[in-house]
């Protein structure tokens, strides 16, 4: 018996994420008809796809070997169906985007804006993430394009780079470190220090710049930048985080100065090389590059770098 393209698609999302009730929470479907649809999948190729335990689900050495076969079926799909809906004349016009929460402000709904602009009948969806569930969202086919930061450990996505730019201290209302041009750590000994998790790659950069960098406690952490900047408006200490924050921060008194040392961030969009980004993708990640562009003015007037590809 052939597999159907249903059940190569739930086999894949789950090799994902190695969850029934994830996968069934993604797919929006019930988790016994997962479970059924991977017991079919068994029996139509005739080979163990999961050793089952007590610890839980896990793939069989046949399920990693069969992956690369699947991914290539799948897409293949997905390109005869986009190859076929452009001989109908058919135009791909709706786009959804996975965003890190601090491109919401501004910069996302100001590009969006000039979409619909261009292209009055398209139908956008935003949804904001952490980085990591971003990139998942992605892998899984959720969305068609994320907006992220490196590093991505996903090698089978494209990887567009859209902004490089530096951590920037925040300071409160009348902090007497906001005279200094830049901010170094040693500035900071007597300061209670704001910052993201450690689940974040650019906190623990951030961390690695003190001297105890596990266990100082002038730390308070946060999963969210703009809960971190709000923390600083409060005057509750200071904070190091990227800069796109101060898009929330527009009419407060906050002060962002340049971090030392020098800890950079590389903003990316990423999507699927099969079937690729949609014209309405291009066109938004054209506007949100001169949104982008807009910005680096914006920042630079901090004293902070950053580098916009042309």
């Amino acid at each position: 018996m052939r597999p159907s393209i249903r059940h190569l698609e739930i086999f894949r999302l789950f090799s994902r994420v190695l969850n029934v009730t994830e996968t069934a929470r993604i797919l929006r479907v019930t988790q016994p008809s997962v479970s059924q649809a991977l017991k079919d999948l068994e029996l139509q190729l005739g080979v163990s796809l999961l050793i089952r335990s007590k610890s839980g689900l896990r793939l069989t050495s046949a399920a990693e070997e069969l992956l690369a076969s699947i991914d290539g079926v799948l897409d293949n799909m997905q390109m005869l169906a986009d190859r076929a809906s452009r001989l109908r004349g058919e135009q791909r016009n709706q786009l959804s985007i996975s965003t890190v929460l601090p491109l919401t402000a501004a910069l996302v709904p100001l590009a969006i804006e000039r979409v619909r602009k261009d292209k009055p009948g398209v139908r956008i969806t935003v949804e904001s993430y952490s980085s990591r569930e971003v990139v998942q969202k992605v892998q899984d086919r959720s969305v068609d394009l994320g907006l992220t930061f490196l590093p991505i450990e996903v090698p089978d996505l494209i990887q567009h780079p859209l902004m490089t730019t530096e951590m920037a201290c925040l300071l409160p209302p009348g902090h007497h470190l906001a005279a200094r041009e830049i901010v170094t750590a040693d500035d900071l000994l007597e300061e209670t220090i704001i910052t993201l998790g450690l689940q974040v790659r650019q906190e623990f950069d951030v961390r690695l710049a003190f001297d105890r960098p596990l266990d100082d406690t002038r730390f308070i952490t946060t999963n969210l930048s703009t809960i971190a900047s709000d923390m600083v408006r409060q005057g509750m200490g200071v904070a190091i985080t990227l800069p796109y924050v101060l898009q929330h921060l527009e009419g407060s008194q906050v002060v962002a100065r340049p971090f030392r040392p020098l800890i950079k961030r590389s903003l990316v969009a990423v999507f699927h090389n099969h079937p690729g980004l949609s014209p309405i993708g291009r066109l938004f990640l054209k506007h949100l590059r001169a949104e982008l562009r807009a910005f680096a003015d914006v920042i630079a007037d901090h004293g902070l770098t950053s580098r916009v590809p042309s």
